[in-house]
């Protein structure tokens, strides 16, 4: 598990790209807000079809071939959209990008189910999302420092750091065990297996707080564009953020053990919830006690959701269960930018009041859940 921890770090250095394709798109090439939704809409769509071909190649090829291939893909659609000088030019990058973007995913995520006790999975997803938001907070103070140089300048820092991943990963991750010539045939075992109806009812679920989390990263830069603020201020408040998801760890650990997982999810989705709600005041306090409270709940609520669908895997089938789970990322990625950009037209506080309200709902639609749990529990 260290060497992937390692590996994710290195690349979440030069990770700040994602939040400025927005900015890249609508102050540098001067597309409006719905063609800004619609080509992230369209990002999205290939970040689905990434996924799944990151399944695939985890399950044929092994954890190794499958991270080294994603990362410098990723690298060269990040050069694409940093140095590109046309409009049709970076739209072209934005789908390369979208089509590479989650290859690592299934493999990296993967290992660590495959890995770590099932009793540990909540902790060791908290800790590899806390691993990665100590590099978001050097991240997000390059952002601040390279956004003097243009938002272009954010894509190629981010291409060189995918770039030292995949060296890192073709250095330090193992090589993929020989494969008998009956192999072949045993790779579609693992997707059948996968594609349960609790995986799919809970893919569902966290779709709709996937979708939340994407809206928050594609029109933050935007939003506090239109509130009239640096763009550098969203390079401190992602700082911000990464570094109460690093202060939150020690809580997270402490409850994994006390409390059950919805319970967990109940109570981060309040804390996302109070930090929008502050968002939407507008004022600089609350933009900043907003992104504690954002980054806090990141910890608790990406480690529970998949930890959860982590246990569903059959052995040998982590990396199938976790391509089919990280879809809901997928579709949330291509509605994310629409219902961002169509809520920041009306206005900022519109924004975040509905997402804050959102994220309500799914804390009651998790107290729900459990306690319908507990009375079988009981019953039982």
């Amino acid at each position: 598990m260290r060497s992937i921890v390692v590996i994710r770090v290195v690349n979440r250095l030069g990770g700040f790209g994602m939040a400025f394709l927005g900015l890249r798109l609508a102050r540098d090439l001067g597309l409006d807000l719905a063609g800004v939704g619609t080509v992230l809409g369209v990002f999205g769509a290939c970040t689905i079809a990434s996924r799944v071909l990151g399944g695939v190649l985890a399950t044929r090829l092994g954890p190794r071939p499958t991270i080294v291939i994603g990362l410098l893909a990723t690298a060269s659609a990040q050069l694409v959209i940093g140095l590109g000088q046309s409009l049709a030019t970076v739209v072209a990058g934005v789908v390369a990008l979208g089509l590479a973007y989650e290859i690592i995913e299934p493999a990296s995520q993967g290992l660590i189910a495959e890995h770590v006790p099932a009793e540990r999975h909540t902790s060791a997803f908290a800790l590899l999302w806390a691993a990665l938001s100590v590099a978001g907070v050097l991240s997000g103070l390059l952002a601040a420092l390279l956004s003097q140089w243009g938002v272009g300048a954010l894509f190629v820092a981010d291409a060189a750091s995918s770039a030292l991943a995949a060296g890192a990963a073709l250095a330090w991750l193992p090589s993929p065990a020989p494969t008998d010539p009956a192999a072949h045939d045993r790779t579609a075992t693992p997707w059948r297996s996968a594609v349960t109806a609790p995986l799919v009812r809970w893919t569902a679920i966290a779709t709709l707080h996937a979708t939340v989390v994407m809206v928050v990263v594609f029109m933050l830069p935007l939003a506090v564009e239109l509130a009239g603020l640096r763009p550098a201020t969203t390079g401190w408040l992602l700082a911000t953020a990464a570094a109460a998801a690093i202060a939150a760890q020690p809580v997270v650990r402490r409850l994994e053990q006390q409390a059950g997982p919805g319970t967990l999810l109940v109570g981060g989705h309040l804390v996302l919830a109070a930090g929008l709600a502050l968002w939407a005041t507008g004022s600089g306090g609350g933009l900043f006690a907003g992104a504690g409270l954002e980054g806090a709940s990141g910890s608790v609520l990406l480690g529970s959701y998949q930890a959860t669908a982590a246990r569903m895997a059959r052995p040998g089938g982590a990396s199938a269960v976790m391509a089919v789970f990280g879809l809901s990322w997928g579709v949330a990625t291509v509605a994310a930018p629409v219902i961002g950009a169509s809520l920041l037209e009306r206005h900022t506080s519109v924004l975040w009041l509905t997402c804050a309200v959102a994220s309500l709902g799914l804390a009651v639609l998790h107290g729900a859940i459990t306690a319908r749990r507990d009375v079988r529990a009981r019953a039982a």
